[in-house]
């Protein structure tokens, strides 16, 4: 074994159901792109189906794959589609992400023509974030075109917010007014979504009637800033993915010896090194060495020297009875230690949807769903 990824389906709606009860009466959509944040499209999102009024994937192959799977959940396609996919995306019956007034807007609306049923979009408009998006200027007039389009079927509106996570900026109330004046004409019955996990938490105005959750989903927080007061609005989210890995080669080095690539790190003592079959090109990131931990029979033990492509090492000098083939934790649970996504993120000085949302797709996961 290399490395191995454990997922408890049943935490994660868990987690689905408490952000559902929190955000009431708006609806939740979860959010399964980046092949559900490491932790496996299709398993995952079979599990968030009953509990989500629709699925978000980013691009259209991720909604080929749950089509294929059975899954006959709405899902919304984020981000953009190919006009050559088109024909497959309406096919698949995914909803569609429109940001224009022109060009792609008439593509999409020749593919439903031609094919005979409206495409069921949603438009996309930009207020703070600068990415896609109708500006807030244009967005009326696009909004009453694609009401008005008989090849649309408008079902939604949506916007990002740039800074949900941090609770003393007012810009996001600033991007949601720029939101509702810019929907301010729709049909009511047509779905306004501009929240994810923090700002649904954090900031209840945002909810409207529907709000995209994703990292919380998976029972991490959108940052270390963000998780104590949204503890104190209720919310506790758990855990749902551990990912381990075993010691393939134990070295006894004495004291000044050094350890991997460019020999950034020296032993101060005698020392007990542990070579681990895993680097970066299997998700553990490059700026671990020297800075994360892992966990060894329950010991938090510190990642040393370079992470290679496909090797890394680990200080089990203080590890009693550490043998060849024992458990390595990188995120999970061993004995009362724990190092969640969070921490290693920290260390690698990133955030944790980019440490699990790089989690190889190659990795054997297995499901479990604990009660």
């Amino acid at each position: 074994m290399i490395a191995e990824i454990a997922v408890d389906l049943a935490a994660i709606a868990r987690n689905a159901d408490a952000l559902a009860r929190l955000v009431a009466p708006a609806r939740l959509t979860a959010v399964v792109k980046a092949n559900a944040y490491g932790h496996g499209l299709v398993a995952v999102a079979r599990a968030l189906a009953p509990h989500a009024a629709r699925l978000c994937v980013y691009e259209l192959d991720e909604a080929v794959v749950l089509r294929d799977a059975g899954i006959d959940a709405p899902v919304h396609v984020l981000g953009p589609i190919a006009p050559g996919d088109l024909d497959v995306a309406h096919a698949a019956d995914v909803q569609v992400t429109l940001w224009d007034r022109d060009l792609y807007a008439r593509q999409v609306a020749s593919v439903a023509r031609r094919r005979g049923r409206p495409f069921a979009v949603h438009a996309k408009i930009e207020t703070g974030v600068v990415r896609l998006g109708l500006t807030p200027d244009e967005a009326p007039d696009a909004l009453a075109r694609y009401a008005a389009t008989p090849e649309f079927a408008l079902v939604g509106a949506f916007t990002h917010l740039a800074a949900a996570e941090e609770i003393d900026s007012g810009f996001t109330l600033q991007q949601l007014a720029r939101f509702d004046a810019a929907t301010r004409a729709l049909d009511p019955r047509i779905e306004r979504h501009a929240a994810a996990t923090a700002a649904a938490v954090l900031w209840p105005e945002t909810r409207l009637s529907a709000v995209r959750c994703g990292i919380g989903l998976y029972g991490i927080w959108p940052s270390s800033e963000s998780a104590t007061p949204m503890r104190a609005r209720g919310l506790e989210l758990e855990p749902a993915l551990t990912w381990r890995t075993r010691i393939v080669a134990l070295h006894a080095i004495d004291e000044g010896t050094s350890v991997g690539y460019g020999r950034t790190w020296h032993a101060g003592r005698r020392a007990l090194i542990a070579t681990l079959p895993i680097g970066y090109a299997e998700g553990l990131p490059r700026a671990a060495g020297n800075a994360a931990h892992v966990l060894v029979r329950g010991t938090r033990v510190p990642l040393v020297g370079r992470v290679c492509m496909d090797m890394a090492f680990a200080d089990v000098t203080d590890v009693t009875d550490v043998g060849v083939g024992d458990a390595v934790t990188l995120i999970g649970t061993d004995g009362a230690a724990r190092i969640d996504a969070e921490e290693l993120a920290a260390a690698c000085g990133t955030i944790g949807y980019e440490v699990v949302a790089r989690l190889p797709a190659h990795v054997p996961r297995t499901f479990s769903e604990t009660r």
